[in-house]
């Protein structure tokens, strides 16, 4: 058997979510969850022997620890690559070039390439330390709000309802790409097929569609994916990373859970 291990924050919870169904297609693959909630995540300490532990409690039902030292490959999702700092950009300032939204004050593009060069690069340096360069290792960028997604705060995805959604994400996604081309691990954005438009997923794959008629979802049911999201990231992780096509497709349940971790 193959060993992987899927660490991160709660957007692990897609992946836990399709847990069956990823193992009924990948059976030569053996699955470990590590996730906590994300600034609790960045606060875990990694151990000279490879064991991941965290410093604070973990989701009831899920481990405080994994032994990374077991596990040829680690999945590692949801890292946001400084990307409120773009939303806080555009949320103060017009950029010129780009349609006016009447912000009181503008800079320049080249400013606002600047400021994100300087940002993800500390990302990624933090990153780069945060595993040791360990070359099993694909990172993953926490996954683009679903459409839909009406009421999350300005500062948190500024880039949605911008005329220039595509140039400003652009943008991010070259500098991330650049930034980690410099480390040791992978690096797996978003593939086309789970993005909607730029800088959003499809509501079809957020946890807002997966709830029952008697909820009402909030931002966060938005910002987070659902099971099928799941499994169809997981699918093309196993496809560019492992070299591995699925035997069979099922369809992934729909569950969601008061924590968002899945069971």
């Amino acid at each position: 058997m193959t060993r992987v291990a899927i660490i991160g924050n709660s957007h692990i919870g897609a992946y836990m979510m399709a847990r069956e169904a990823i193992e009924v297609a990948f059976p030569t693959l053996e699955l470990s969850f590590f996730a906590l909630p994300r600034h609790s995540f960045a606060s875990c300490h990694y151990d000279e022997s490879g064991v991941l532990i965290a410093r604070e409690p973990a989701a009831e039902g899920l481990p405080d620890r994994i032994d990374l030292s077991e596990q040829d490959h680690i999945l590692l999702a949801g890292q946001s690559f400084a990307i409120s700092g773009l939303s806080r950009m555009i949320e103060d300032f017009d950029i010129l070039g780009l349609p006016a939204r009447g912000r009181a004050r503008s800079v320049s593009w080249a400013l606002l390439e600047e400021f994100l060069d300087f940002r993800i690069e500390r990302h990624c340096q933090k990153l780069a330390r945060f595993l040791r360069g360990d070359p099993r290792c694909v990172v993953a960028p926490t996954p683009f709000p679903a459409d839909g997604a009406a009421d999350l705060p300005e500062q948190a995805a500024g880039w949605l309802h911008h005329p220039a959604a595509a140039a400003l994400i652009g943008l991010w996604s070259k500098t991330v790409a650049f930034h980690m081309s410099g480390l040791p691990y992978g690096y797996m954005p978003q593939p086309d097929h789970l993005i909607e438009s730029p800088g959003r997923s499809a509501a079809a794959h957020a946890r807002a569609a997966a709830l029952g008629p008697d909820k009402t979802p909030s931002a966060p049911d938005y910002t987070h994916m659902n099971s099928d999201y799941g499994f169809a990231h997981f699918e093309a992780f196993a496809r560019q990373w492992l070299g591995l096509e699925p035997e069979c497709r099922t369809h992934s349940p729909r569950k969601e859970y008061d924590h968002g971790l899945g069971p």
